[in-house]
């Protein structure tokens, strides 16, 4: 029971409140039963000290035979016992209702005191003796007002009781629903439910503190939700920072792979040539190959290194506005030989002053690498088709040249590191198979959108400048 009480506020307010009540109603009781016997004597007081005042001067003009009769009057009228004495103090005659014998040896001034007399008045007389009176009032209306309270108690405490729990049980639920509904609402908080929107209607403390709740639910609502939105970007920087991991490491394992090849081939040749083995004895003819290698080595270095500038953590672009016709016009220059000498047919259209904001070194590079590819893998006698136009306000760059169309779903592999095809993109046509995965990174770097595809004539790339 005591741990129930102490765990349930209502009950401990209910009691407190139950208690006090009834402990007031028992100190309001005992206040009238004490009050009603004070204040009827202060009252008994007050009147019969003017009255017999007034009596007093009477007295004093009378006849004793009138004394007599007026005093016995006086007594019957307020209820009063008078006792007669002579100037020396001697009883003579007692007047009222209220009759009593007093043993010789006993006090009768004391006696009568103790009974409720309230004066002692003398009254001078102007012919004959003159003469004191003791005025006595009976607490018997106080003794009756306290015996009807007396006879009345058991009804007043039942009465007392069932209106001090009734008050108690409305009291206890008026203080304590409005905490019990902002103990749920906190209960919901500590949950991290944050619906608890205005839980007491009220414009005092309690319903400040509720409004304060409230406003917590949302200020705590928004931060969580900024915290899930800060928490779901995290864990995407993270798993893209796995993935660029994971790119380096597949990067890096590739670079090992391909260069391993080279150099073992270069390893066999010089030891063949050293040891003058079979057709290793033409020493100048294997020194051309190992040198042929060693140029596909260093070209594959160099593109190695481009991409680890490109990736390193403080690159940035230098962007500057060009021609990009004049870029094409100067790529197109470089390589014209390697086509003429291929046979290759270039159908040149460039939009004149066409000028885009690039890294004008790293987009050179770009430029070189999609028409070097189009011219090294376009057949013999073949054709290639380089232009630069625009549509739909955009300048558009594009590169086509015949060749055996690739499968749709092996076009996304082209952009990949080191890849090459079984036939077209073997090492026996060159190249260090980085090309188009540095265009693609050089690409998005800048933010320009591309796309390789197939055509009727061979296979395209075109690059919107937007």
């Amino acid at each position: 029971m005591k741990k129930y009480i102490k765990e349930h506020l209502g009950v401990k307010i209910f009691l407190l409140t139950a208690v006090l009540l009834l402990t007031v109603s028992g100190l309001a009781y005992g206040m009238v039963a004490f009050g009603v016997s004070k204040s009827y004597l202060a009252e008994l007081d007050d009147s019969l000290d003017k009255s017999t005042q007034n009596l007093v001067s009477q007295l004093s003009e009378v006849s004793e035979q009138e004394m007599g009769t007026m005093l016995k009057m006086f007594a019957l009228e307020y209820s009063l016992s008078i006792t007669l004495m002579d100037e020396n103090g001697k009883e003579l005659q007692s007047f009222g209702q209220i009759e009593y014998k007093l043993d010789p040896k006993t006090d009768s001034e004391k006696s009568q005191i103790s009974k409720g007399i309230t004066k002692t008045y003398f009254v001078d007389r102007k012919e004959g003796s003159d003469y004191q009176i003791l005025i006595f009032g009976t607490k018997q209306r106080t003794n009756a007002a306290l015996d009807s309270l007396n006879r009345i108690l058991p009804a007043l405490i039942i009465i007392a009781f069932l209106i001090s729990l009734i008050i108690a049980v409305f009291y206890s639920r008026y203080v304590t629903n409005p905490i019990l509904v902002l103990s749920r609402a906190s209960k919901k908080l500590a949950d991290l439910d944050f619906q608890i929107q205005r839980p007491v209607n009220r414009s005092d403390e309690i319903g400040i503190l509720g409004e304060n709740l409230n406003r917590l639910a949302e200020g705590l609502e928004e931060a969580l939700d900024e915290l899930k939105e800060k928490n779901l970007l995290l864990q995407r920087d993270i798993m893209r920072e796995k993935q660029m991991e994971q790119q380096q490491l597949d990067f890096f394992s590739a670079v090992s792979h391909e260069l391993k090849t080279p150099v073992t081939v270069l390893k066999g040749q010089l030891q063949g040539m050293l040891y003058r083995v079979g057709g290793y004895k033409d020493r100048d003819k294997y020194l051309r190959r190992s040198y042929e290698v060693v140029n596909s080595m260093d070209d594959m270095i160099k593109e190695i290194l481009s991409v680890a500038r490109i990736k390193s953590s403080g690159f940035a672009l230098s962007r500057v506005t060009i021609a990009l016709d004049k870029i094409v016009q100067g790529v197109i220059h470089n390589l014209e030989d390697i086509a003429i000498n291929k046979g290759l047919q270039l159908h040149i259209e460039l939009l004149e002053q066409a000028g885009v904001t690039v890294d004008k070194a790293l987009f050179e590079k770009v430029i070189s690498n999609l028409i070097g590819n189009a011219i090294k893998y376009t057949p013999d006698n073949g054709s290639v088709w380089i232009r630069i136009f625009r549509e739909g306000g955009n300048i558009i760059f594009s590169v086509e040249n015949e060749s055996e169309n690739i499968p749709e779903a092996e076009i996304p592999q082209l952009f990949d590191a080191f890849y090459r095809r079984d036939k077209s993109r073997s090492r026996k046509t060159g190249g260090s198979g980085l090309g188009l995965y540095i265009v693609k990174m050089i690409l998005e770097l800048h933010g320009f959108a591309y796309q390789f595809y197939n055509t009727e004539h061979g296979v395209a790339i075109k690059i919107i400048f937007s």
